[in-house]
C-alpha cells in the first residue's frame, strides 16, 4: 500500500514511519523539512499525482502551545489552511485521509470525564481551536478518519510538559515542582499512537467517517506520575508543590472503548511501562 505521511520526520512521524517500514508498506515522507508544505497546494497535488498514494496520514501541523501561541498567524495557516489544502487535494483524487487530532479539542471540559467522541469539542486555546477547524474540512472528505490524541510522551518530547519538567529539575541536582498535583490525565506513549494510526490506516471501510479518542483511559494524577518519574530517576529528594495552574483541567481521561471496538486498538502501555521503555530508549543513545 502507498502511504503519504505529511510531517513524517515529527515525533508522531518519525515513530509511525518506523512501524510501516517493518510492515513493508511504501511511504512518500511529505515533511517540510525535506521541502514539501502543506500549505503549498499546487505542490501536494502535484506530489499525489506523481506517487498515487492510497492513503493519506496527516500529522504535520503547528503542535505545541507555545508555538501557537506565540504565532498564532502560523499556526491558523498550517493546522487549518494547510489541512483545507489536503482535504480538497483528497476529495479532488479520492484519497482516504487520517487525521491526527488532539483531546485539546474537547477544552473547556464541561462534561463529567471520562470523555467520550460526543463530548462538545471546539477548543480554547490556539492549538486546540485550529486543529478542530481543520477537523471541519476533513470531515468533507469521503471517506476520512479523526484521531483525537491524548497527551503524548515519549524518547523525543522528553523534554516538554510534566516529564520534561521534572527531569530538568532532577539534572539539575533540584527538586522537581508540581503544580496542584490532584488533576488527572490520560498520558499515551508514542508507540500505542503509531499503532492506533496504523490500525487507522488498515481499518475496513465500515470503520471510516468516524471520530476515534486514541489514549490509554488510564487516569493517573500529576502527584502519582511525578511519583513514578521520580522513582524511575532514582530521585529520593521530594518536590516542591504549588498551587494549580488555571491553565490544568481538572480530570482528562479518555473512554477508549470505540477505537478499542472498532480499530481494534487498546493501549500497550501503562504510564509506568512506557515510561520506563522510555527511559531504556534513552539509555540506548
Amino acid at each position: 500500500m502507498n502511504i503519504l505521511v505529511t510531517g513524517g520526520n515529527g515525533f508522531v512521524g518519525s515513530e509511525t514511519m518506523k512501524l510501516l517500514k517493518i510492515w513493508k508498506h511504501y511511504m512518500f515522507n511529505y515533511d517540510i523539512m525535506n521541502g514539501f508544505d502543506i500549505c503549498d497546494k499546487k505542490q501536494f497535488k502535484n506530489v499525489c499525482k506523481d506517487f498515487m498514494p492510497d492513503r493519506i496520514l496527516h500529522l504535520a501541523a503547528i503542535a505545541r502551545f507555545g508555538d501557537a501561541d506565540e504565532s498564532p498567524r502560523r499556526a491558523f495557516e498550517t493546522n487549518v489552511i494547510g489541512t483545507k489544502n489536503i482535504s480538497e487535494v483528497c476529495r479532488k483524487y479520492h484519497i482516504p485521509l487520517i487525521y491526527a487530532s488532539t483531546g485539546s479539542v474537547y477544552m473547556p471540559i464541561l462534561e463529567t470525564p471520562p470523555i467520550t467522541e460526543n463530548f462538545k469539542a471546539q477548543g480554547n486555546s490556539v492549538y486546540g481551536s485550529t486543529k478542530y477547524m481543520g477537523e471541519l474540512y476533513v470531515r468533507d472528505v469521503n471517506p476520512h478518519i479523526i484521531l483525537r490524541y491524548a497527551h503524548l510522551y515519549g524518547k523525543d518530547k522528553r523534554m516538554h510538559g510534566l516529564i520534561g519538567g521534572y527531569l530538568d529539575r532532577i539534572n539539575r541536582g533540584l527538586k522537581p515542582e508540581l503544580y496542584g498535583g490532584k488533576q488527572s490525565n490520560d498520558f499515551t506513549y508514542i508507540k500505542d499512537v503509531a499503532e492506533a494510526n496504523f490500525k487507522a490506516l488498515i481499518s475496513p471501510w465500515d470503520k471510516w467517517n468516524q471520530v476515534y479518542n486514541i489514549g490509554t483511559g488510564e487516569e493517573i494524577t500529576t502527584e502519582e506520575a511525578g511519583e513514578i518519574i521520580c522513582e524511575l530517576a532514582g530521585w529520593e529528594k521530594g518536590v516542591v508543590t504549588h498551587k494549580q495552574r488555571t491553565v490544568d483541567p481538572g480530570r482528562f481521561v479518555y473512554d477508549v472503548s470505540k477505537a478499542e471496538i472498532m480499530l481494534g486498538f487498546k493501549a500497550k502501555y501503562s504510564f509506568a511501562k512506557g515510561l520506563k521503555d522510555m527511559f531504556e530508549e534513552i539509555g540506548k543513545e
